[in-house]
């Protein structure tokens, strides 16, 4: 860090003096000690919290590592290479947001990361953590006396926070998509226990954002409070749980998929009523979905659940993971199933704060506990054994959200 300052110069040039016969000082610009292009580029490289501190050189370089679309640009591909795991926390109403790095190759079998903080936003309300939209943006609900939910999203890399216009739906549930080829971000809004066949959907886009409706087949979701693990959005195609009401005798469980482009819908049938039971998590495998939840009470037998032709006849594969006897920490309780990695690591973390606190990785092609990581630099959290929630494959984005609407 200290070598790096000394190469950059004051408003990207250095000063040298220089004494003349006339012993009169004249200040000679000379070329920067390293090109431009290569400092940017070695900036790119580096994490999030010293590129804010080299912005403090000087208005320069403010705004080429502030503001420029190249800059940004190249910082978000760099950044999609070291995809990070992302922890928000309601806490003493507050909305914490930090992150750490996510174990992607030669991990070891124990491990610890130090906690990166992003910065802190008041939360006096009830707290839904809905989604990570596009592995950047974080979107929140806010249910207040009157239940219907103001959405907020949060840029944790910029501490930008947006809120959008409140739905028109009594304690709804959110989903985000994403659609890659007009790049467009879409909220989903979907009534949660009780049956409709409309939806409302909202555009990120620059200007007022509205709530267009749209009619969809009778589904609700049942368990508003897991929709971050109960969601995901696989190749413009948003997937979700939610419950159809088929007959006087009960309801069934489908997966409805959300095209995000067309905002067309369909639903895919499970087949084994232990696929759609609360601990569930909607994964993406290889880009293809799928759902994995442990089986036992004590945590140690995983199923994962593969969809074979999502298009055609829906076909689930069975794949059956036995972890170790004493995998996890014998004080922590309950784990969730956090996701699925890039690199197929199943991410197993405590449902509630503990002290310590391990992220757990297990790949299913090699069939073992690769890492368990401890996250050090918790101090902050003040309130006893908070609800954690975790997304995996974060990446940090200078971008401001001006420009991704």
């Amino acid at each position: 860090m200290k070598i790096l300052k000394q190469l950059v110069p004051e408003d990207n040039l250095t000063m040298s003096r220089s004494t003349t016969h006339s012993s009169t000082d004249e200040r000679q610009y000379t070329k920067p000690i390293i090109p431009v292009d290569l400092l940017i580029d070695i900036f790119s490289r580096l994490p999030l919290k010293h590129v804010a501190r080299f912005r403090c050189l000087s208005k320069s370089w403010a705004s080429i590592l502030g503001s420029s679309p190249y800059f940004t640009e190249l910082f978000l591909t760099k950044s999609s290479n070291r995809p990070r795991l992302l922890f928000t926390v309601h806490d003493h109403g507050k909305l914490l947001f930090f992150s750490t790095p996510q174990i992607t190759q030669n991990p070891h079998a124990n491990s610890s990361v130090v906690a990166t903080w992003y910065k802190t936003h008041p939360w006096k309300h009830h707290e839904r953590t809905s989604s990570l939209l596009h592995g950047r943006l974080v979107c929140c609900t806010d249910g207040r006396g009157d239940y219907y939910a103001e959405p907020v999203i949060c840029n944790p890399s910029t501490g930008e926070l947006l809120t959008l216009p409140k739905s028109l739906l009594n304690n709804p549930v959110m989903y985000c998509g994403y659609e890659p080829t007009e790049k467009k971000f879409k909220l989903l809004c979907i009534p949660s226990y009780f049956n409709s066949n409309r939806a409302w959907v909202l555009t990120l886009e620059t200007g007022k954002p509205l709530w267009r409706k749209i009619e969809c087949e009778y589904h609700y979701v049942m368990y508003p409070y897991c929709t971050h693990r109960h969601m995901i959005c696989i190749n413009g195609v948003l997937y979700y749980l939610a419950c159809i009401d088929i007959s006087r005798s009960g309801d069934e469980v489908v997966i409805v998929c959300f095209d995000v482009k067309s905002e067309k819908f369909r639903f895919i049938d499970i087949d084994f009523e232990s696929m759609h039971r609360r601990g569930s998590t909607l994964i993406n495998y290889k880009g293809r979905l799928g759902m994995v939840r442990f089986t036992d009470n004590n945590e140690r037998t995983l199923y994962m659940w593969l969809l074979e032709d999502a298009d055609g006849i829906n076909k689930w594969s069975i794949n059956i993971y036995e972890l170790p006897v004493s995998w996890k920490h014998p004080c922590t309780e309950n784990f969730q199933i956090v996701g699925m990695t890039r690199t197929c690591d199943i991410i197993l973390s405590p449902c509630k704060f503990s002290d310590p606190f391990y992220v757990f990785y297990y790949n299913v092609e090699r069939k073992t506990l690769v890492a368990r990581t401890e996250i050090q630099g918790l101090q902050e959290l003040k309130c006893d054994r908070p609800i954690v929630n975790i997304f995996q494959d974060y990446v940090e984005d200078l971008k401001l959200m001006e420009s991704l609407f």
